[in-house]
């Protein structure tokens, strides 16, 4: 049992020591260049003149504000209210962006459950289906074909106008 924990204890230094080592080298800069046979290279350090830098991070606190730090402070909200009432507005904006997403898509839906009945309507006037309508006594009446042409060609007119 002693050997386990002695082991355990040995492993978890070794493994934190290894997990330091590597955050110092990832705050390194990164150059990057491209040889003369196309091949993209990366470095720590530019070996060319034509390396671009990735990663520019420095290890000093102090040094990492902007030098400018007037024009970062005019476009960082000044205080913890201004970041909430940030933070709230934009998750208005996008609940309204979402509400609107929704009932554009019930809208699309109701389009196109209009656009395939009409689609129907048309295809049983092609068929040569019976369409009757009813009066004001409740009786059904036939249509004859004069008005059996007048309601396809509504129908066409309202299906090229809306389901286009």
């Amino acid at each position: 049992m002693v050997k386990i924990s002695m082991f355990r204890h040995f492993m978890f230094g070794f493994v934190g020591c290894f997990l330091l080592s590597t955050a110092t080298l990832a705050l390194d800069d990164v150059y990057k260049w491209v040889d003369k046979d196309g091949k993209v290279h990366y470095s720590d350090q530019p070996t060319t003149a034509d390396a671009k830098k990735l990663k520019a991070k420095s290890r000093d606190p102090a040094s990492a504000a902007p030098a400018n730090s007037g024009a970062a402070s005019a476009k960082s909200p000044a205080s913890l209210t201004d970041q909430e009432m940030e933070f709230r507005k934009r998750k208005m904006e996008k609940e309204e962006a979402e509400k609107k997403a929704q009932v554009a898509g019930q809208d699309a839906k109701k389009k196109l459950s209009y656009c395939n009945n009409l689609r129907g309507e048309l295809k049983s006037y092609d068929d040569g289906v019976r369409f009757v309508r009813y009066n004001d006594k409740g009786e059904r009446i036939f249509l004859d074909d004069a008005e059996r042409a007048k309601s396809k060609a509504s129908a066409q007119q309202r299906f090229a106008q809306e389901c286009k």
